[in-house]
Parts: structure tokens; sequence; C-alpha cells
């Protein structure tokens, strides 16, 4: 992943001073990082990370992390982190996958959410063309995967997949190709007391019994 340009100024101000925390947070923001991906980037632990956000003028204590804030921010071809893509990159490689191997498959047709694991009505946010809906950060990963998967495979990585999503979704007493999304359906409501006890009704008296207050005799 090349990430863009970081600002002459600001490689000028670090060039006179030791990298300090506060690089590390510039660097998090100026790639669009996680928490959970700068620490994955740098190699450190997420105690490491809040010490850097506690303390963003004290200098960065080991020196591999130092050196490496400075080579990714200077050289930002250096960067590795994959690039996730956007559905909208996707979602041609899936059709195209669909209209091949399954051309008459009207279910599968709309199952792009659902092979997401997200609901098949998602990708009506995730395609519009004005404010698309954000994606979540697994769903992105997702997306790189199944990316991967139509390039390299073609066709039998589009059926492979979705098998393994229909067998998740059995797994999960769902129907993959009429389900709406991946929550189970809602269990039936537990009768209340009164109505259990309305549909008890009061026991029979048994025939030829004697009525209360009456003698058998």
């Amino acid at each position: 992943m090349s990430g863009p340009g970081v600002p002459d100024a600001r490689l000028l101000e670090m060039e006179g001073r030791g990298v300090r925390g506060r690089d590390v947070l510039f660097l998090r923001q100026w790639f669009g990082l996680s928490i959970a991906e700068t620490c994955y980037l740098l190699g450190i632990t997420a105690p490491k990370w809040y010490q850097c956000q506690h303390h963003p003028d004290r200098l960065v204590e080991d020196a591999s992390v130092a050196l490496l804030v400075w080579a990714l921010l200077r050289f930002p071809e250096a960067q590795y982190l994959p690039t996730f893509p956007d559905p909208a990159e996707v979602y041609p490689l899936y059709q195209n996958a669909a209209e091949r191997g399954h051309p008459n498959d009207s279910q599968l047709a709309t199952a792009f959410g659902l092979l997401l694991g997200r609901e098949r009505s998602a990708p009506r946010r995730w395609l519009t063309a004005e404010n698309p809906s954000r994606v979540p950060p697994t769903v992105r990963r997702l997306l790189f995967a199944l990316r991967g998967a139509l390039l390299a495979r073609g066709v039998p990585g589009f059926e492979a997949w979705i098998e393994r999503a229909r067998f998740e979704a059995r797994s999960r007493g769902l129907d993959f190709d009429t389900m709406a999304s991946w929550r189970p359906p809602a269990p039936a409501p537990a009768p209340s007391a009164a109505t259990a006890k309305r549909a008890r009704g009061r026991p029979r008296r048994p025939q030829g019994s004697a009525k209360d207050g009456e003698s058998d005799e």
C-alpha cells in the first residue's frame, strides 16, 4: 500500500528532533488506521500505543519503533498494510461470477451482502452514489479476501464461498437461499401466566357430582 505523501512541513519539523509519541498519533491519522492496525504496523502492544497517546511529547523509547515511524512517514511507499477495497470495487467481480456460475438464480444474484456476513439489503446502502454508508472494518477485510478468491480462482472460488456461507447459515438454523439477514428468527413469545390460566380454565366437575352447598342425599 502506498499512502499519500506527508506534508514537507511535517517532515522538516521532524528532522530537528527525535521521534515522539505525537508522531505515532500523526502516522495513524495520516494513513487512516485503527489503533489495532497501527499496533500491527509498528509491531507494538496496545499499552505502548496508549503511552504515546498519553505522553505525546515524550521520546519513543524503542529506537526500532522510532526509526520505523520515521521511515513510514518519510517513504510512504514502504507502508505494507493492504488497501482494503470498497464494495463498489468487488461487486462487479461478484456479479460476473454469479452470472457465469448461476445465470438463472435470482436469489443468488442478490446475495452479495449475505456472502459478506451482512443482510441482503446492505449493498443498496454501500453502493449508493451519494453518501454511501460506512462499511464495517471486518467487512472491508472480507471484501479483500473475496476479491482475491474471485481473481485467483474465478467461479470455483465463488462456488466454494457460497457453499461455506450456506454451511454457516445451516449451523445457525437458517436457510441461506431464503433468509434476508444472518439474525436468527425471534423465538415465539411465551404465554403470560394469565393467558395460560385462561387456556386451562376451571377444572370440569365430574358428572353426577353435587353442586356447592347441596347434599348428595
